[in-house]
C-alpha cells in the first residue's frame, strides 16, 4: 500500500489590510510608527509612491469637504476606527452635537481627474499614487506634490478674514464681518482727527516709492490712547474698513495676547510675510512688558526688513508705557488722544440713538431730549453712554410705559424715556465715581515703589489693567500652546467633517503614546 501524501491547496493571498499592521505595531513592536507604516504600504503596493502628509498642515479631507475633491471611505478592503464624543453647545439655548475624530480610515480620493489612495492614521495622512516616468518608487510624486501645493494655496486663498493672534494665529470671519459694518460716519469723533487718521493710513500705503527715494524704512506707527470706552477700538475697525476698500486691499493682523518673546517673534514673522499690512497691538502695555520689552524693540527696529508694516498700538494708560514706546518717534510717530466726549459729541451720540429708535412707536424720543441727555452725562465715556441707553430701554421694556399726549409743554419729565434715563444716569455716575476712586488707589499702589508689590499677571510683578472696570490676568501660557507652529494657518474653523460630523475637540482626543514594550526590547 502506497503511503498517502497530504497535499494542501495553496490559496492566493487576500487583500492587504493596513489596519492589521496598525493593530500589531501598536501592540508592542515599535514606538514610532511612521516608518513602519510607509515600509508596509510600499511592500503591499509595489509601483506606488507613498507620501506621508501631516493632517494639520495639509487637510485633505477638509479640501474635499469644501467641494474641491472627492473623498469616499473604503469600508470593503480595510478597517475603520474613530473616537466619538459630544460637543457642548456654544449657547445654552442650543443643542450640543455628536463629534468624531478619525483614528484609522482608508479613502478613495479624487482630484483634478487623478485618483489616489488615502490612509488616515491619527494626525498623519498617507497618500498612495502610482509612479510615472522616471519617478523613483521612493518618490516624490509630482502629482501628489501638486495636490499638496493646491491645498496649501487654498488654505490661504480666503482674503475675507482678519488674522488674530491669541497665543497662536487664527482666521476670524466674524471680526471681518464686524469690520465691514464699521464706517467712519458711525464713529463720533473730532472730524479733523477722523480725516487725519484716514489720510495718514492711505498715504502710507501709497508712498512706498517716496520712502525708498528718501532712503528710510517704509514703516510707520500710530499710538491711540485715552480713557477706556471712548472710541479707540471702533476707530481701529473703521480704519481697517478703509484699508479694505482700496484697489489692493490691505490685510490687518490683530494681536490680542502675546505675553512671551516667542509670541512676539511669531507676530512679527507673520506680519512680514503678509506685508504690506496693518498690525494692531491692542492694550500694548500687556504685550510690551519688562520681560519682553528689549525683544519687542529689536523686532520693531532690528536688522530684519519691516517694510510695509503700519503698526497701530492702543492703550488706556499712556503714563504706564515704557518711554521707548511713548516718547520715541521712530517707533510710534503719531499719538492720538481719545478723550472723554464733549457735550456736543454726547449730543451727537444721543442723536444716533434717537435715529435708531425712530421705528419704535412705543418709545417717544423727541429731538429736544438729546441735548438734555448730553448735559446730565458730563464725564461719561461713550461706553457708559451706551450702557445708560441699554439699561433705560430694558427698564422700559420690562415695565408699562405710559405715553403722554404730544403738546408744546417743555417739561421733559412728562417723557417716560427721559425720567428713566435720568435714573440710570444717576446710578451709573455713582459707579463711575467709585471706580475712579478705586483706580486712583491702584495707580498710587503701582506708582509707589515703597508699597507692597501687586501681582496681577501670573508671576509677573507688572500689573495688567485692560480697562477701568476690570483687571484681568494674562491667561496661562502653556508649553504646548507656546510651541504651536504659527507659520501654519489655524484649521479649526475649516470644520473637517466625515459623514457630517464635526471634529471632536483636541482636549478629548487620544494623546500620542510610547510603547513601553518597544523600549524594553531595545535596552542593552
Amino acid at each position: 500500500m502506497e503511503p498517502f501524501t497530504l497535499v494542501e491547496e495553496s490559496s492566493a493571498p487576500g487583500p492587504h489590510h493596513l489596519f492589521d499592521d496598525v493593530l500589531a505595531l501598536t501592540s508592542a513592536p515599535t514606538a514610532d510608527h511612521d516608518l513602519q507604516y510607509i515600509s508596509r504600504l510600499r511592500e503591499a503596493n509595489p509601483g506606488m509612491i507613498v507620501t506621508a502628509i501631516p493632517a494639520n498642515n495639509v487637510p485633505l479631507r477638509a479640501f474635499a469637504a469644501a467641494g474641491l475633491a472627492t473623498c469616499d471611505r473604503d469600508n470593503e478592503t480595510d478597517n475603520f476606527a474613530s473616537l466619538r464624543g459630544y460637543i457642548a453647545p456654544s449657547l445654552r439655548q442650543n443643542r450640543g452635537q455628536v463629534a468624531e475624530v478619525i483614528s484609522f480610515a482608508k479613502y478613495w480620493y479624487n482630484w483634478n481627474n487623478e485618483s489616489f489612495i488615502l490612509y488616515v492614521v491619527g494626525d498623519m495622512q498617507y497618500v498612495l499614487k502610482e509612479s510615472r516616468g522616471s519617478e523613483h518608487i521612493h518618490g516624490p510624486s509630482k502629482v501628489t506634490d501638486a495636490l499638496i501645493q493646491t491645498v496649501g494655496d487654498w488654505l490661504l486663498s480666503d482674503q475675507e478674514v482678519v488674522w488674530v493672534y491669541d497665543l497662536y494665529w487664527s482666521h476670524s470671519k466674524e471680526l471681518y464681518k464686524q469690520v465691514l459694518k464699521a464706517f467712519w460716519d458711525n464713529v463720533i469723533l473730532d472730524e479733523e482727527q477722523k480725516a487725519d487718521l484716514t489720510k495718514v493710513a492711505t498715504k502710507f500705503f501709497s508712498s512706498k516709492d517716496v520712502y525708498e527715494d528718501l532712503g528710510v524704512p517704509w514703516k510707520r506707527g500710530l499710538l491711540f490712547h485715552g480713557p477706556p470706552g471712548n472710541g479707540k477700538t471702533i476707530s481701529i475697525k473703521a480704519l481697517m474698513h478703509t484699508l479694505l476698500q482700496r484697489d489692493e486691499p490691505i490685510p490687518t493682523l490683530y494681536v490680542k495676547n502675546a505675553p512671551m518673546t516667542y509670541d512676539i517673534r511669531s507676530v512679527f514673522s507673520q506680519a512680514r510675510r503678509l506685508s504690506p499690512c496693518m498690525l494692531v497691538l491692542e492694550d500694548i502695555e500687556t504685550i510690551v512688558t519688562s520681560e519682553t520689552r528689549s525683544y519687542f524693540f529689536n523686532e520693531l527696529d532690528g536688522l530684519e526688513n519691516n517694510d510695509g508694516l503700519f503698526v497701530v498700538g492702543s492703550t488706556n494708560f499712556l503714563d504706564r508705557l515704557d518711554p521707548g514706546l511713548s516718547k520715541r518717534p521712530s517707533r510710534f510717530d503719531r499719538k492720538y488722544l481719545f478723550p472723554l466726549p464733549s457735550e456736543h459729541e454726547r449730543t451727537l451720540y444721543c442723536e444716533y440713538w434717537r435715529h435708531k429708535l425712530e421705528k419704535k412707536p412705543d418709545v417717544e424720543f423727541p429731538r429736544k431730549l438729546s441735548p438734555a441727555m448730553a448735559h446730565i452725562t458730563s464725564g461719561f465715556s461713550f461706553a457708559f453712554l451706551q450702557e445708560c441707553f441699554v439699561a433705560t430701554l430694558l427698564t422700559l421694556a420690562r415695565g408699562e410705559t405710559g405715553l403722554a399726549e404730544k403738546d408744546d409743554d417743555e417739561d421733559l419729565d412728562r417723557y417716560e424715556l427721559w425720567r428713566t434715563f435720568k435714573e440710570q444716569a444717576d446710578a451709573l455716575r455713582k459707579e463711575i465715581n467709585d471706580e475712579t476712586a478705586f483706580g486712583s488707589f491702584l495707580h498710587s499702589r503701582w506708582s509707589d515703589p515703597a508699597s507692597d508689590e501687586v501681582t496681577l499677571a501670573g508671576n509677573s510683578k507688572t500689573p495688567v489693567a485692560t480697562s477701568s472696570t476690570s483687571i484681568t490676568q494674562n491667561p496661562p501660557h502653556s508649553s504646548t500652546n507656546s510651541r504651536k507652529d504659527t507659520t501654519l494657518p489655524d484649521l479649526r474653523g475649516l470644520a473637517v467633517r466625515d459623514e457630517l460630523l464635526p471634529q471632536l475637540p483636541y482636549a478629548y482626543q487620544k494623546r500620542a503614546f510610547i510603547n513601553s514594550a518597544a523600549i524594553e526590547e531595545r535596552l542593552p
